[in-house]
């Protein structure tokens, strides 16, 4: 049975998360109609502009309800740092090293727990980003970790959330790069396996 997947955007957008969702047997409902939101199976967190102090009342909402009636979510770079932050944790606000002018840096992580079993123990991915986790929110545990100790994968310890701070929309399906690791097992897994520590 095909699952419903709700992606917070307007038609149109984020071209290659719905690809890949879709690829992975989702029906992807990108819309701005919260209430089109309450009867999907999951949600997606997508990547975007930097957070500063606080998440918006649309992000709010849909993390909680998400985590109330426990059903899964995958949060994607600005999206794994929504979930920190809504978690209680903090983030840095300028990190060096993890940001190119344009297009992607492909580098080598360490990863644990089902990152280790789905991905490899030092898979290289695909990020560009200069805000990272820094205190780590309740009940959240990493799964992974660049050269320099950022966090570049967390999980919930209780729920089905995961959050990854590279971009596996641009390194999974017809997207997947010699360089980097293929990243659909993670869309895979997302709709129809575990995501647990």
């Amino acid at each position: 049975m095909e699952k419903k997947v709700y992606l917070y955007g307007q038609n149109g957008a984020y071209p290659c998360y719905a690809a890949a969702l879709r690829e992975s047997g989702a029906q992807v409902q990108l819309t701005r109609d919260l209430y089109r939101s309450l009867d999907c199976d999951a949600l997606l967190l997508p990547g975007g502009g930097d957070i500063t102090d606080s998440l918006d009342a649309t992000e709010t909402f849909l993390i909680q309800s998400f985590v109330q009636s426990g059903r899964p979510i995958l949060g994607i770079c600005r999206g794994m740092q929504a979930l920190n932050i809504y978690f209680g944790g903090t983030l840095s606000a300028r990190i060096p090293g993890h940001q190119i002018p344009e297009g992607d840096m492909v580098h080598p992580t360490r990863t644990a727990g089902v990152l280790r079993k789905l991905l490899k123990p030092c898979a290289s991915v695909t990020s560009n980003h200069h805000q990272a986790v820094e205190r780590l929110g309740t009940d959240l545990e990493v799964l992974q970790w660049a050269g320099d100790g950022i966090i570049e994968a967390l999980v919930h310890r209780r729920l089905p959330i995961l959050g990854v701070q590279w971009h596996p929309e641009r390194e999974s399906y017809g997207l997947v790069r010699p360089d980097a690791a293929d990243a659909s097992v993670l869309f895979h897994s997302f709709l129809w396996g575990e995501m647990g520590p």
